[in-house]
């Protein structure tokens, strides 16, 4: 007791007994974030356990490049790669993993704060019109249309639009953006002349669009690539002055990107004139009014594609021809919707 006083009373001896147990605080302190850490699942463990995962399946991992693959929480925990009395294990949490030019990169998405289970497809669809601008049911295909409907979403730091949903209710979006390029350059023995050939599967629209990616890899990564799903394009030819224009006679799948058809263009236009035989009308009250390449090419020669004119609606154009391109993706039908209306000033923002 005598010596503990003393120790007391000598400041140098004070200063160093506040300091020890100042250190031993701060120990339990990190001991018990730590231990508190481990015990919830954070995006750290939960693509550690994906890493494992896929360390023992890896035959489940994407194949072909920008592919994605994804493993849920309650696999998993059901593996044994997490424990189900973590905190956040009830949550519908999971792991993408794209394979990004032969690495695979992994996204954890947890699902567990608030207001994290509203889709984005459930947010648009709840909203369904009869006239004006906004989102229709035309047959069973949601599409939207008119002049200014509240169809902008944030996607890459960039601005798109939602041209509506497919078959599987996921969304079909198009930049806003576009980059001018040819459709096709090759030779053409039908014409001798390298006029370019307008076959779609084999132009260099095609090859343009294989390899956007991998040329704006800065803006798209894995978290973004992860989010597209590949759909199906319809590439048929038509003869509008000849009234065949069936288009989906002919359909390529699993695409990444494509370009927007005649259809797409006439469909989202509310004049009543707008037809595949008076397409000059179709400018009017269509958010798709804008000057570019279609990718539906013309059955009577082989050298034309049709584009748009934002003046004269659908016409022709040699396929060598520099025209405006606006690259078309389609999201995944579970993208979760953060917040926004669907304005420009204040676009749909998803996680």
């Amino acid at each position: 007791m005598d010596n503990l006083k003393k120790i007391l009373e000598n400041k140098l001896l004070r200063t160093l007994l506040i300091a020890i147990i100042a250190i031993i605080i701060v120990i339990i302190i990190i001991l018990f974030l730590v231990s508190n850490v481990a015990s919830t699942i954070n995006e750290n463990n939960l693509t550690e356990a994906a890493k494992k995962y896929y360390a023992k399946y890896n035959n489940y991992l994407p194949k072909e490049n920008y592919n994605t693959v994804t493993v849920n929480l309650n696999t998993l925990i059901s593996e044994g790669y997490l424990k189900r009395d973590m905190k956040g294990a009830e949550c519908p949490s999971y792991v993408s993993v794209t394979n990004m030019n032969g690495n695979y990169e992994y996204t954890p998405s947890i699902m567990c704060e608030e207001n994290q289970n509203e889709t984005l497809v459930s947010k648009i669809s709840s909203s369904i019109v009869a006239s004006g601008d906004g989102l229709y049911n035309v047959n069973g295909k949601y599409i939207f249309r008119g002049e200014n409907p509240n169809n902008y979403i944030q996607f890459a730091g960039e601005l798109w639009r939602i041209i509506g949903l497919d078959e599987f209710n996921n969304i079909k979006i198009i930049k806003i953006k576009s980059e001018h390029n040819l459709w096709d350059d090759r030779y053409n023995s039908e014409y001798d002349e390298k006029f370019g050939i307008n076959d779609f599967e084999v132009s260099r629209l095609k090859d343009y669009l294989d390899t956007y990616f991998e040329k704006n890899n800065k803006i798209y990564g894995a978290k973004q690539i992860s989010k597209i799903t590949k759909h199906s394009v319809c590439i048929g030819k038509a003869s509008l002055e000849n009234g065949s224009y069936n288009i989906c006679d002919n359909v390529l799948d699993n695409q990444l990107l494509s370009i927007i058809t005649i259809d797409d263009y006439i469909n989202s236009s509310l004049d009543a004139s707008c037809s595949h035989e008076n397409s000059i009308n179709c400018q009017n009250y269509n958010y798709l009014n804008l000057s570019g390449w279609t990718i539906t090419a013309d059955e009577n020669e082989s050298y034309m594609v049709y584009y748009i004119d934002s003046d004269e609606g659908i016409n022709k154009g040699r396929a060598y021809v520099l025209k405006a391109i606006r690259p078309v993706v389609t999201l995944n039908n579970n993208i979760i919707y953060l917040s926004g209306n669907g304005t420009k000033e204040n676009p749909y923002l998803i996680r």
